[in-house]
């Protein structure tokens, strides 16, 4: 789809115009009402940052998202397989789920964390 029609759209559900251009295309962005920058042409979020340390902030809060991403299809993928299994496949599978969830939460705490100290993108 055309990233203007995408823009559009996007502004129809609530999202704002910014100033600001995407730096890998030039695409104007458009904040989300989560408060991210979007670039529609991307498909991506885009970090607005003024230092090397508030990039790489923004970067390993990407990239636990990214993880934490993996481990929920992983605990969702374990989660379609115990009915076809015996009862001590089920009680693995379960030990593994287990494990997952609690690699999740940790992530989540983690991505939470970060999110409080991401670099907030000037208004």
């Amino acid at each position: 789809m055309d990233p203007v029609k995408k823009i559009a759209q996007l502004v129809r559900a609530g999202a704002t115009l910014t100033a600001y251009t995407c730096p890998a295309c030039g695409t104007v962005l458009v904040r989300l009402k989560t408060g991210e920058l979007y670039c529609a042409n991307c498909e991506r979020t885009v970090v607005l940052v003024k230092t090397e340390e508030e990039a790489q902030q923004a970067l390993e809060i990407v990239q636990l998202r990214e993880v934490r991403r993996i481990v929920f299809d992983k605990i969702l993928q374990l989660g379609r397989e115990i009915e076809k299994l015996s009862a001590s496949e089920m009680v693995d599978h379960l030990r593994s789920m287990s494990l997952l969830i609690d690699i999740y939460e940790r992530l989540s705490r983690l991505h939470g964390e970060g999110q409080r100290q991401q670099p907030k993108s000037p208004s």
